[in-house]
């Protein structure tokens, strides 16, 4: 291998590059297209490349949209398909695409960057923390008849039409939660769909199918990638009227967020099927810190020294914070650690009590109260 070179991909290598994320992510790995970028998307598809001869040797994307955090849109990044090929492993291209598909996403205007990681190391010394979990259980449609049923809901398929309401349903979830990423356009192998009643969209799914688990029976599993309601009752009927999929399928495939309506109406939950982490980075830590929302009716402030990236102070008073450069720093903590509290996720005094923060009673606090909040949950995989 000689000298490489991160950059932009080329529309002629959409082939190669597709191929290395089949080999990285199927047993069976078929040629694979990169993301063209719909309509009203964005879409960065970075490589590292052998200058000498071309190939290419590394590559990822990332979908440039919002994340909300305190019931505030922050720009963000959705990092996935980070693949490198199997002889260039070991020699820190993977390292360097990372990098380099940060600085991109930052240069075109993302504050933070959510990924589901394959491994945490790699990832927390690129700057990224956890976040969060992603909670996949296996609920038998018999225990979805015990929801509250909506029988003013209707179904059909979703539209191009019905984009601009279903972001507004998103936004509205947003808001009173963290985590959530703006919609994209596609939805793979799902198929979307909205619910109205009296007329007015008031709910949207997209539901899929997958193999039944030996022994479990039925003909499929309805796998749920989205599920969004206006108000509880549209959303318990989404959940509901998912029973009429039995008996050909007795098992639904779904995310249960904690805390959430379907958690706290659920009879039980019959068994996890996946439960990943995902991670957070702040790719512009004063940008993030000030674009995301707090708790209202907390006044103060703390002087952040963050490894990396100088003395920062940040003010919050109404909902909204400000930073500024510089002050007398009350907090020590490393750019993955702080990503992990803006998230909620990891807890200030804890952090403290394993050395990952140094930091006074009084800031210590403070950054517990600016942090809390509902589970951070990624809802829909990227």
């Amino acid at each position: 291998m000689g000298r490489t070179v991160a950059r932009a991909a080329r529309p002629q290598e959409r082939e190669e590059t597709g191929a290395l994320v089949g080999a990285a992510f199927s047993a069976d790995p078929p040629p694979r297209r990169a993301p063209d970028g719909p309509d009203g998307e964005r879409f960065l598809h970075r490589v590292v490349a052998d200058e000498d001869t071309g190939r290419v040797l590394a590559t990822a994307a990332a979908r440039l949209c919002g994340q909300w955090w305190g019931g505030r849109r922050v720009p963000a990044a959705a990092l996935a398909g980070v693949a490198v090929d199997v002889t260039a492993r070991g020699r820190g291209v993977g390292r360097a695409l990372v990098a380099d598909t940060f600085a991109a996403a930052r240069a075109a205007g993302a504050h933070v960057v959510a990924l589901v990681p394959s491994t945490h190391a790699f990832y927390a010394k690129a700057g990224c923390g956890v976040a969060g979990r992603r909670s996949v259980y296996a609920i038998g449609t018999h225990d979805l008849r015990a929801l509250p049923r909506d029988r003013s809901l209707t179904y059909r398929e979703a539209t191009a039409q019905d984009a601009p309401r279903v972001a507004e349903l998103v936004a509205a979830h947003g808001a009173r939660t963290n985590g959530v990423l703006d919609h994209d356009t596609g939805t793979g192998s799902a198929v979307p769909y909205v619910a109205e009643r009296d007329g007015a969209v008031v709910g949207f799914c997209a539901l899929g199918r997958r193999p039944v688990r030996p022994g479990h029976g039925g003909n499929y599993a309805v796998t749920v990638l989205d599920l969004l309601g206006a108000d509880p009752a549209a959303e318990f009927g989404l959940w509901r009227d998912l029973a009429a999929d039995e008996p050909s399928a007795r098992e639904v495939h779904a995310l249960v967020r904690p805390g959430g309506l379907l958690e706290q109406h659920l009879p039980r939950q019959t068994e996890v099927l996946e439960d990943a982490t995902w991670m957070l980075g702040l790719l512009d830590v004063p940008a993030a810190l000030a674009g995301r929302g707090y708790p209202r009716g907390v006044t103060g402030g703390v002087v952040l020294d963050v490894t990396g990236h100088g003395v920062l102070t940040l003010d919050v008073a109404d909902g909204a914070g400000t930073v500024t450069p510089g002050g007398t720093p009350s907090v020590q903590v490393g750019p993955a650690d702080l990503a992990s509290l803006y998230a909620g996720h990891l807890d200030p005094s804890t952090a403290r009590f394993a050395g990952l923060l140094h930091g006074d009673d009084d800031a210590v606090g403070l950054l517990r109260t600016l942090f809390a909040g509902p589970p951070a949950v990624i809802a829909r995989p990227f």
